[in-house]
């Protein structure tokens, strides 16, 4: 059947290809696999239009990553990141997961582990490692408890029980 104009053509043909990548997803890789390996050239050519690519449009890409990092996914996934790297450097096992997180957050009744104040959207919960990275501790859920910001700064790299004072 013919289309009325060429953008609804397109826009099933959008459609008819994103459907098909997603069933397909395996083979379509294996084949890029493929070809990337058949062809070496690809990988300077990628580069460059990259570079070139991120040169012309560097504001948008930041401004849509800008939008994206206040998102709770967003958030979520530079936590891990950050955690990821610091883990990275320091050796450290690195298995706190965001649900695990917010299962933290619900033991504790979404309040500071030290004073007891209520997270709010003003003021959020921070990621208190009971025994610090820096001197060894792990990013796991055993070694995590929620603490206000004001809590955590007090704290520093100290290992101090709950019931203690800052």
């Amino acid at each position: 059947m013919p289309y009325k104009d060429k953008e609804e053509q397109k826009k099933y043909n959008r459609k008819y290809d994103k459907k098909y990548n997603k069933e397909h997803r395996e083979h379509i890789n294996e084949r890029n696999k493929k070809w990337q390996k058949n062809n070496p050239a690809y990988k300077t050519y990628r580069k460059k239009y990259m570079k070139r690519y991120w040169e012309e449009n560097s504001e948008s890409i930041n401004e849509c990553h800008g939008k994206w990092l206040k998102t709770e996914n967003g958030r979520a996934c530079h936590q891990k990141c950050k955690a990821k790297r610091r883990a990275k450097m320091k050796e450290i096992i690195n298995t706190l997961t965001f649900q695990e997180w917010l299962d933290i957050l619900k033991k504790f009744r979404y309040r500071c582990a030290y004073c007891g104040k209520e997270f709010d959207l003003f003021d959020r919960p921070t990621r208190d490692h009971i025994i610090p990275i820096s001197k060894g501790g792990n990013n796991t859920k055993e070694n995590v408890i929620p603490a206000c910001r004001s809590c955590n700064s007090k704290k520093f790299n100290k290992m101090i029980s709950i019931g203690d004072q800052l």
